[in-house]
């Protein structure tokens, strides 16, 4: 009974946790190109936060997405820069200088992993294909 109901429930599994055919290596997120990842830069870098979400979101290439993580920290330095230096903005610190180094530190951050994170997976992908290349030429 303890094998039948145990072969059952296995049954079970690899009927719900099935492999699926249609699946490809396409489906998984592409690299993309340096347009993408300038694209996705500069409208994250001049709609600020707005852009980083539309190209976050539209994107789906891992340039698109670190340019928009690299165009979004450099808006952030942007505006933390015009907002501590702007004769109209002169109440929003009050000597709360650490305050604004924070959120200067946070947006210098994300636009160096932005753009280091796409390098490394660019290089990665170079690598890769010339070894695939490589091993293609060898077997012909």
């Amino acid at each position: 009974m303890a094998a039948a109901a145990a072969e059952t429930s296995q049954r079970i599994q690899e009927e719900e946790c099935s492999p699926r055919d249609d699946f490809s290596d396409a489906d998984q997120l592409r690299v993309g190109n340096d347009g993408i990842f300038m694209l996705a830069f500069f409208m994250a870098f001049i709609f600020n936060w707005l852009g980083f979400c539309l190209s976050f979101c539209i994107t789906n290439t891992i340039a698109g997405r670190y340019g928009a993580i690299c165009g979004f920290g450099l808006s952030l330095i942007k505006w933390i820069l015009i907002v501590r230096f702007s004769d109209y903005f002169t109440g929003y610190f009050n000597g709360q200088y650490w305050l604004w180094w924070i959120f200067l530190v946070l947006g210098l951050l994300l636009f160096f992993r932005g753009f280091v994170n796409y390098l490394k997976v660019r290089n990665m992908s170079e690598s890769m294909a010339a070894a695939h290349r490589t091993r293609y030429f060898f077997l012909l």
